[in-house]
């Protein structure tokens, strides 16, 4: 069994750090490129899905990254897992020149009503399946939007928009490990190049399936080229907005109230913890707070407990939506050890009461309308001056908002 476990486990960290996926993993490449150990510890990788999978054994993930040679370095003291290559910034766009870029990949409709939405009636092991004989196939990533095809008023864009909503835009970008790999599958498959259509040598094509009741012919071009075609179309659409933002500029400028942030907390809702251990992230705590609720991470984010935490910091806090004796005996197992994250004690877990919980309040609240403030700024920025105003900001001031 532990064999099995891990060769499998050997793919997902073969995939997990390789070039690909680092340039489009943030959690990953930021362990790997921000943290003073440039690492990813084996804890973090027994919480992700695909790993969990086959083990829950540290053990095995260390093994499975021994085997890596070529590609991983195993610190055992620490339990962590580095690339042999370091990733730097300067790799962040090199997928570009060895990946393509398909279009007119079919679509599904599911739901009834209200509800109804397009999917994509294909799957990343198929496009995969079809590029495979060309070369070693790095990354097949399906498009997505986060504005829906029907939206064309800003305020139908954000009744329908939402972080966790993503709209499919019909295509997918294939990734090569090798240049040659590349150049071999655009050398068959290409249907534009420079901006106009060819005839490829081998059509690409999605045949029926349950699902499809036709083959579908798809669009090949290179990532490089639908990039630079994206740049142009952006520079158009800038021209075309300082065009109109100068028109606007002699329009006065209407003067709206800001509406500012409140919040009716209630009292004894608040963790404060401190200590908390690198590479620590939101999902860690929430697990740790499902443990001492004995619940799932689904279940404690059903009940709307949030994690005020950024990403690198020591200390955060965690929210609860009302006062129960539950947050006291959580902040209690943090303090004996009994809860611990990433099998890390925290240095202090404390309920914030009197003084220090509406100070706690008042700064995040302050901080809420201040990014209201600051947006509202940027809106008023993008219009330019009003009429008479001075395009430097002050009555006759310095631009750079200094003394002279």
């Amino acid at each position: 069994d532990d064999t099995k476990a891990i060769e499998a486990v050997k793919e997902r960290l073969n995939f997990f750090f390789s070039d690909a996926n680092v340039r489009q993993d943030l959690f990953i490449r930021r362990l790997l490129t921000k943290t003073d150990e440039k690492s990813v510890p084996v804890e973090c990788l027994l919480r992700f899905n695909t790993v969990k999978r086959h083990t829950e054994d540290p053990k095995v993930v260390m093994q499975a990254a021994k085997e890596l040679t070529d590609l991983l370095l195993v610190d055992e003291e620490k339990c962590t897992i580095s690339r042999v290559v370091p990733f730097t910034d300067g790799m962040t766009n090199q997928n570009i020149p060895k990946s393509l870029y398909i279009k007119n990949l079919p679509m599904k409709e599911m739901g009834e009503g209200d509800n109804k939405s397009n999917q994509y009636d294909v799957n990343i092991d198929e496009i995969r399946t079809i590029f495979a004989k060309y070369g070693d196939v790095a990354l097949v990533k399906l498009r997505f939007s986060t504005t829906p095809d029907d939206c064309d008023k800003k305020e139908d864009h954000r009744d329908k928009r939402s972080k966790r909503n993503k709209f499919p835009i019909g295509a997918v970008v294939v990734e090569f490990h090798k240049q040659e790999d590349l150049d071999k599958a655009a050398d068959a498959t290409l249907t534009t190049k420079n901006g106009e259509k060819v005839e490829p040598k081998e059509k690409t094509t999605l045949v029926e399936s349950e699902t499809r009741k036709s083959t579908s012919e798809l669009d090949v071009m290179l990532l490089s080229e639908y990039v630079e075609s994206r740049k142009e179309g952006k520079g158009k659409k800038s021209s075309d907005a300082d065009s109109s933002n100068n028109k606007k500029r002699n329009e006065p400028e209407e003067k709206k109230e800001i509406t500012k942030f409140t919040f009716d907390w209630k009292p004894g809702c608040v963790i404060q913890v401190r200590g908390l251990p690198d590479g620590c992230d939101r999902e860690a705590m929430l697990s740790a707070v499902a443990k001492g609720l004995d619940i799932s991470v689904d279940g404690v984010k059903t009940r709307k407990v949030y994690v005020d935490y950024s990403r690198g910091q020591k200390d955060g806090a965690i929210r609860f939506p009302e006062p129960s004796d539950s947050i006291a005996e959580i902040s209690k197992k943090f303090n004996d050890g009994e809860l611990t994250i990433m099998d890390t004690k925290l240095e202090n877990a404390l309920v914030l009461e009197g003084e220090e919980e509406k100070k706690y309040w008042d700064n995040f609240i302050e901080f809420k309308n201040k990014q209201i403030v600051q947006r509202h700024e940027e809106k008023r920025s993008h219009r330019g001056p009003p009429r008479g105003g001075n395009p430097r900001g002050g009555r006759g001031g310095n631009p750079r908002g200094g003394k002279r």
